[in-house]
C-alpha cells in the first residue's frame, strides 16, 4: 500500500510539474503584429472591425472566447466591444483574422472614432478586457485584464 501511494505521489509531481510548464508557455504567447483590416459603421453607434493580428503561440492550443471590455483612448472611455473567439493552434506563429463589434459610449460621437482610424497613435489607447481561456482538453479560466495599453501589447 505504501508503494502505491509513492508512486501517485510521484505520479502527481510529474502531473504538476508538467502543468507549470504549460502555464510557463501560455505566459509566453505574445502579439507581433496587429493591422486594421476593415472598419465599417452598423449604425449610428455601431460599427464592426476586422483585424490581422500576428501571433507567436509557443504553447498548446488555446481558444479566447466570451472577449469582452471597454477601449479607451486618452483615458476616456470611447466603446464597449465584444470579439469572435479565436483559437490559436500550438507551437505556431500565424497571423489571425479576428472579427469584433463596437458601440460607442454615450458622449462619443462615431465621427470621432472614425477620423481616428486613419491617424492614431496605440499609445494613447487602453482597453479593459474580459476573456475566457480553455485549453484544448476543454479546462478554462475567465481572465480580467485592466489597464492594458496597446502600444505595450506589441512591444
Amino acid at each position: 500500500m505504501k508503494r502505491k501511494i509513492e508512486i501517485f505521489v510521484l505520479a502527481l509531481a510529474l502531473l504538476l510539474a508538467g502543468g507549470c510548464n504549460t502555464v510557463e508557455k501560455i505566459k509566453n504567447i505574445r502579439v507581433t503584429s496587429a493591422t486594421l483590416a476593415s472598419l465599417t459603421p452598423t449604425g449610428f453607434r455601431s460599427l464592426e472591425a476586422t483585424f490581422l493580428v500576428g501571433i507567436d503561440n509557443p504553447a498548446m492550443q488555446v481558444t479566447a472566447e466570451d472577449i469582452s471590455g471597454i477601449l479607451y483612448y486618452k483615458g476616456k472611455e470611447y466603446v464597449d466591444f465584444v470579439v469572435d473567439p479565436v483559437t490559436l493552434l500550438a507551437r505556431t506563429t500565424s497571423v489571425y483574422e479576428i472579427h469584433g463589434a463596437a458601440t460607442l459610449r454615450p458622449d462619443v460621437s462615431l465621427l470621432q472614432v472614425l477620423s481616428l482610424a486613419k491617424n492614431y497613435d496605440l499609445a494613447d489607447f487602453t482597453a479593459d478586457l474580459n476573456v475566457t481561456v480553455k485549453l484544448r482538453s476543454g479546462i478554462g479560466k475567465a481572465v480580467s485584464l485592466k489597464n492594458l495599453n496597446l502600444q505595450e501589447l506589441l512591444d
